[in-house]
């Protein structure tokens, strides 16, 4: 219904609903905007991303020489039927790249407009919370896709990475269904910080302990039984199992089906449940006061 207006009766209308075409414009222009604020205007960020694959992967690499004495080895074979130790540790680094990435980003998506003095203008626009986290997380696969591409010379070039490449395909589908995964997460995530702001000190914890007990540089049979079980839980542990199975050993994705189920679950249960608890923690905030308090 219309209302009356103060002056002279004028009615004021109803806001109208966002077109499904203006909120994909409107999910690119978010996505864009973060790429030019915090990586694009620097151009050395970009071409130190072309190179820090080499800083990080390398220590994994010269350990796992010093222990295999070599880039196979029969036991890394005998656990997961994979022989090739640089071809194990790139595809695990892929996954997880993309997975920490979107969690870091998503996790400070309001506190980095806090930090910049973009709150208020950000949460005027007519655009649901949802449709900003999520272009916030294109931001963040389309900038982890640069530290993957040096990821793949280097195997190319320097490790003689042993991929089947008609498999990539299906890989790909698999790191897609990655990113609408760890949509529920980095929802959990940004509503804690929303009201407890210690994001450094709760990203940090978060972030070390997903890297303990994913199986990135290291088969997941090394684990004790307990984590193991909690690993295989997680999406980032089955999309590392299921590309690795792909690209390395050659399966068909029809046969992943425990890592699909996985997956599958968190894109239609974590999801909608992340962001209830988003909106809780949006609510508890504003009860405190502290919403826009970086």
């Amino acid at each position: 219904m219309q209302n009356e207006g103060h002056e002279g009766g004028e009615k004021l209308q109803p806001i109208r609903q966002t077109t499904r075409i203006e909120a994909f414009n409107a999910l690119l222009s978010i996505a864009k905007h973060e790429l030019l604020i915090s990586n694009f205007r620097y151009p050395l960020r970009i071409v130190s991303r072309f190179f820090e694959p080499l800083v990080w992967v390398a220590p994994f690499l010269i350990f796992g020489r010093a222990l295999l004495g070599g880039a196979d080895s029969q036991t890394l074979e005998s656990l997961t039927g994979i022989s090739h130790m640089p071809t194990f540790v790139i595809v695990g680094t892929i996954v997880t790249t993309i997975s920490f990435t979107m969690l870091w980003l998503m996790s400070f998506a309001i506190r980095l407009e806090s930090y910049r003095g973009t709150f208020e203008s950000i949460y005027a626009c007519p655009v649901s919370n949802f449709l900003f986290f999520m272009g916030k997380l294109m931001a963040s696969s389309i900038w982890a896709s640069f530290y993957i591409a040096g990821l793949l010379l280097l195997g190319v070039l320097v490790l003689d990475i042993q991929f089947i490449w008609t498999r990539l395909p299906e890989m790909i589908l698999v790191i897609i269904m990655l990113f609408f995964a760890m949509f529920g997460f980095g929802l959990i995530l940004a509503g804690m910080v929303l009201v407890y702001k210690e994001s450094h000190t709760l990203l940090h914890f978060v972030d070390g302990l997903f890297s303990l007990i994913v199986p990135m540089a290291y088969p997941l049979a090394v684990l004790p039984g307990a984590l193991q079980a909690v690993s295989r839980a997680l999406p980032m542990t089955q999309a590392v199992i299921a590309s690795r199975n792909l690209v390395i050993r050659g399966e068909s994705l029809l046969v992943q089906s425990e890592s699909m189920a996985v997956l599958l679950a968190y894109i239609f249960i974590a999801i909608p449940l992340g962001y209830q608890f988003y909106k809780r923690m949006e609510g508890k905030a504003k009860k405190k006061g502290v919403l826009h308090k970086y």
